[in-house]
């Protein structure tokens, strides 16, 4: 294939992943999740990786006139921008929405209710003596946090109604 049409291709491919990265905000990368060997620097954005490939396209570019890239090059870049793929799709695709602490309190309730009801499942039907006193002291501490996640509620509708 053209080396030159292969460089359009990979132009078009890093625009697109640009454009991805910039819909997600940039998100800091809060591990490295690329092989060493991948990138020659660490960092801590998708749009900084992202610079060191259009980086080397335009070396590649550059170069490209006086002799020709070779397709170890070619494929390096290629590698890179797969990897920077695979990241972008196992990053969450939609923004959270802003949370309200009464929003966040009642989804702690609901899970602590749900834990609560299985809970008790668990020691109507225990078999062993032991086994019923553990998920019984598990029962009250899950039963204790439902009670100060009910409080906290109270508390926060109480505060906001007075301000």
């Amino acid at each position: 294939m053209n080396q030159k049409v292969v460089i359009n291709q990979l132009r078009k491919l890093l625009e697109h992943l640009t454009r991805q990265v910039k819909e997600l905000g940039n998100p800091r990368l809060k591990t490295l999740g690329f092989e060493r060997k991948l990138f020659k620097n660490h960092h801590s954005t998708l749009g900084d990786y992202l610079g060191e490939c259009n980086d080397t396209l335009n070396t590649l570019e550059l170069n490209s006139v006086n002799m020709p890239s070779t397709p170890w090059q070619l494929e390096h870049l290629l590698e890179q921008c797969q990897a920077i793929q695979k990241v972008i799709h196992t990053l969450p695709t939609k923004k959270k929405q802003a949370v309200t602490p009464q929003d966040e309190l009642a989804g702690y309730e609901r899970r602590l209710l749900q834990m609560v009801a299985d809970l008790e499942h668990q020691v109507a039907t225990a078999t062993g003596f032991q086994q019923q006193q553990q998920l019984l002291s598990r029962l009250a501490i899950t039963q204790q946090r439902l009670e100060r996640c009910q409080m906290a509620q109270k508390d926060y509708s109480w505060k906001k109604s007075v301000t």
